[in-house]
């Protein structure tokens, strides 16, 4: 009797502990679609944030001092070069996503971005640059229930080279 009452206890813990798993497994997949969202949502307003020369779009989605490191980017872009540039998120993939404590996020991603090069001045186009590759580390914080970027790494950029057909078919 006191074997079976044993076997029994073990075999609710055991299906006990399945099923915390499998909802831990859900809580993990759920917190990871969420960075995923956050993630997008910060890419899509950097775009913006590049073309506009704006960084009030990244509210939303970047800490203060990532908003400060963007705009002091695009104040040195502008006042060392004298270019405006024109973004586009063609799209990216996300390689790693790790959370830490339930409030820390590391996203290794691949991005791939169209960028067009202009006078800031003249607005005159000074170079385009199609599908350019980024290999970036973006970190996010969970505040006040919202995941937002605290900070971007550029690890590697790849600029692939023009393909002299669509050169050929263009001119």
């Amino acid at each position: 009797m006191a074997a079976r009452s044993l076997l029994i206890v073990m075999t609710l813990a055991v299906l006990a502990m399945a099923n915390m798993s499998c909802q831990d497994s859900e809580r993990n997949q759920a917190e990871q679609a969420a960075v995923e969202q956050a993630v997008r949502g910060y890419l899509f307003a950097l775009a913006d944030a590049y073309s506009t020369l704006d960084t009030s779009v990244l509210d939303d989605y970047a800490s203060p001092n990532e908003r400060a490191a963007v705009r002091k980017l695009l104040q040195d872009l502008l006042q060392k070069t004298g270019d405006r540039i024109d973004a586009e998120l063609v799209g990216f993939d996300v390689q790693a996503l790790e959370i830490f404590r339930g409030i820390n996020a590391t996203v290794r991603l691949i991005e791939v971005w169209n960028i067009t090069r202009y006078g800031a001045g003249d607005g005159l186009e000074k170079g385009r640059t199609e599908n350019s590759i980024q290999n970036t580390i973006v970190q996010m914080r969970l505040i006040d229930g919202r995941w937002v970027c605290v900070g971007r790494s550029i690890l590697s950029r790849e600029t692939p080279l023009p393909d002299p057909a669509a050169a050929e078919e263009a001119g």
